[in-house]
């Protein structure tokens, strides 16, 4: 039988792993379309005598690298919002209960 001590380590590990591997998706999804955003621009520019592709397709790179990171990290963090917004809404209930128990009170005492 596992111990609590175990199950935490082997949770804290899982935890490190997962930002590990964003970490790694992160940096893998922005340097590839900016690299290949720069070859294509490159190529385009020795093609066409231009000088301006590269700078062009650069910034493309750089905007599909900035959109695949936004969508990692929207579903790395998807199950903590989702438990952030269960959270809130505990609160506000709360919060609400807690109010007309007040008000409750002051009208049954008279105030």
């Amino acid at each position: 039988m596992k111990s609590n001590k175990d199950s935490k380590k082997k949770s804290e590990f899982t935890e490190v792993a997962r930002g590990l591997s964003m970490i790694l998706q992160i940096g893998i999804n922005m340097m590839v379309p900016i690299g290949m955003c720069l070859v294509i621009g490159y190529y385009l520019d020795r093609w066409l005598e231009t000088g301006y592709m590269i700078i062009v397709f650069l910034f493309l790179g750089i905007a599909a690298g900035v959109r695949s990171v936004y969508d990692i990290t929207k579903r790395f963090y998807a199950k903590d919002l989702e438990m952030e917004n269960i959270n809130q809404q505990y609160y506000k209930d709360l919060y609400k209960e807690r109010d007309a128990n007040i008000s409750r009170k002051r009208t049954d005492s008279g105030e």
